[in-house]
């Protein structure tokens, strides 16, 4: 699908306009929409969110002016293609669903009232990011030390009757074969080991 065949959905009356007609009435420079139609190109869905978030950004009865768009596509579109976020000295994994989550995440804040418009730059929508990537890090960190602490695991199985560890379970078994394999000693042999004087009998 190509962005000139891409529409977008009015929140208010529901009529539809095509991609190149709306970036065409949010921005007039083709730089930054070759930029915006790049991401729109590689991820449909995650291409109208950003137009979305771009929305974010214009100031009431104005339009955006292109250098913050180029500004604000400059760092999103590398980002996103690469999957990874940096801030602070250190770098965030974050793939397309982190991403979607992430934008998702600023349009509630926006419909809950809590979003201070317009947005300047992508510090917020980064914030939201890092901080889900560190809860998702923080629950694996968890999970990766409650294993290294937990009992090594011992998987047991019945034996005529009993539980016991697999060790246990093969002694048994093989003790049992051995039992059954062992012939008895011969009445003869008995008679001339008690001739010799050989009261004991070995254990077979």
């Amino acid at each position: 699908m190509s962005a000139a065949t891409f529409t977008s959905a009015c929140t208010v009356c529901g009529a539809e306009e095509s991609l190149d007609a709306l970036l065409h009435r949010m921005i007039d420079d083709d730089t930054v929409r070759r930029l915006i139609a790049q991401v729109i190109t590689d991820s449909i869905p995650l291409g109208s969110l950003v137009v979305r978030y771009l929305r974010l950004h214009k100031p009431a009865k104005q339009r955006l002016r292109m250098k913050i768009v180029a500004q604000l596509l400059a760092e999103l579109v590398p980002d996103m293609q690469r999957r990874v976020i940096e801030r602070a000295g250190r770098s965030w994994a974050c793939d397309g669903n982190g991403w979607k989550a992430g934008l998702q995440a600023v349009f509630d804040a926006q419909d809950k009232g809590t979003l201070g418009l317009p947005l300047q730059g992508n510090g917020y929508l980064y914030q939201v990011l890092m901080n889900m990537a560190d809860k998702i890090e923080a629950v694996a960190e968890k999970q990766t030390e409650q294993t290294r602490r937990a009992p090594a695991r011992q998987d047991t199985v019945q034996v005529r009757g009993q539980t016991m560890t697999i060790g246990e379970g093969l002694q048994v078994v093989f003790a049992g074969r051995a039992a059954a394999q062992a012939v008895p000693m011969p009445e003869s042999v008995k008679a001339y080991r008690r001739q010799l004087g050989i009261n004991k009998e070995a254990t077979p």
